[in-house]
């Protein structure tokens, strides 16, 4: 979820990023990387540039078809306290909103933060939830780790202290999401990280050298532990824009963007970046969040449908952030985050009640793209 108020790049460049989003008609961070999806990223050693076994389920060059949703549970105010208080019964409330309006995928946030309080349970719940998405016809992109932290309304996961490469506990963590689902076909992908920070186009000076090599090597670690409990599912990690996006290219079987622009003209000077970055890294790119929030529900609902449009035109597909009004930030009207038109980020498509916002009602209307698992 990459907006303005957290403890990121983006606090030092608030004032830069606006002042973009006006010049180019994109988000707070997406213009910002549009100027510079050709800088050179970060050197990385040898040492850190892994060969992994090529997945063998799920292999897609386009993902077009893909229309789904983040899952972020409304009754969490936190991701810790949306997992504590697990709830299967909503879980499939959710879904089935979900699939009313034909998403085919949910991408399903968790944390090792959520995990450690009570493994047993919590992988319990974890496995409980990709049933719910199952049942409701939808394939699940488990995402694993959120650095998407700090602001003023902390949505909870790792933060930078706890980026250390051999942290034993956050991958027997991962072992125990992993293993039971390493071929399972109800996993179509799976996420490494919610918007890592390192890569960031040096030019800026936001992000250090040093943390970008210390976030690399800890997302290697994580990725050579998941291919080694045996997954044949693709790997992607959920980066932004620009350089942020082929830093970590080496670790993924998929590219990911998180395009927030805030308009038509905005969003297509970021899919020209994202064809050239394919281009060069030799690897298909999905969208796993995207779309602005606006407290407007005709606003929003709007600029769904025109990204839904054009990242399917692309190939990359469209899953926005997210399904249900809640407690969490950018998921209540008095929490807005600024990362919505008018720096107005509310980002639910249905309300409290399970209605779908006014301006939503296009979405009824049965896609021309299927994925694949729906022919």
């Amino acid at each position: 979820m990459n907006t303005a108020p957290t403890v990121t790049r983006r606090n030092a460049l608030t004032s830069l990023a606006s002042t973009l989003a006006v010049t180019l008609g994109g988000g707070l961070a997406a213009p910002l990387f549009a100027q510079t999806q050709s800088a050179p990223k970060p050197a990385l050693p040898a040492t850190t540039k892994p060969s992994f076994p090529k997945p063998t389920l799920h292999v897609y060059s386009d993902y077009g078809w893909l229309r789904g949703f983040n899952y972020i549970m409304p009754w969490g105010a936190r991701i810790e306290d949306a997992w504590w208080f697990y709830d299967g019964r909503k879980i499939r409330e959710d879904m089935a909103l979900a699939r009313s309006v034909y998403a085919n995928a949910i991408r399903l946030w968790i944390d090792y933060s959520v995990w450690y309080r009570d493994p047993e349970k919590v992988t319990a719940s974890f496995l409980d939830a990709i049933a719910a998405i199952d049942e409701n016809g939808m394939k699940a992109m488990p995402c694993l780790f959120n650095r998407w932290v700090g602001g003023r309304h902390d949505y909870g996961g790792t933060h930078t202290e706890n980026i250390r490469p051999n942290m034993p506990e956050q991958l027997d963590y991962v072992r125990a999401l992993v293993t039971p689902l390493a071929n399972d076909p109800r996993i179509f992908c799976w996420d490494l990280c919610n918007e890592p920070q390192g890569g960031a186009d040096p030019t800026f000076k936001t992000v250090s050298e040093e943390l970008s090599l210390r976030e690399y090597r800890w997302l290697m670690a994580i990725a050579d532990t998941l291919k080694k409990c045996g997954a044949q599912q693709p790997v992607t990690i959920g980066t932004m824009n620009g350089t942020n996006i082929t830093f970590y290219a080496p670790l993924v079987d998929v590219l990911c963007s998180h395009p927030y622009a805030r308009d038509r003209a905005g969003l297509e000077q970021l899919i020209a970046g994202y064809r050239v970055m394919m281009t060069e890294e030799k690897k298909p790119m999905l969208v796993n969040e995207c779309v602005p929030g606006s407290d407007n529900d005709e606003v929003r609902g709007e600029t769904h449908r025109y990204y839904l449009e054009q990242l399917s035109a692309a190939g990359l597909g469209c899953m926005p952030w997210s399904i249900r009004e809640g407690r969490h930030v950018a998921a209540r009207r008095d929490r807005m985050d600024g990362n919505g038109i008018d720096n107005k980020g509310y980002h639910p498509t249905f309300n409290a009640n399970g209605t779908l916002r006014a301006g939503h009602e296009w979405m009824r209307a049965t896609p021309k793209l299927r994925a694949p698992w729906e022919k």
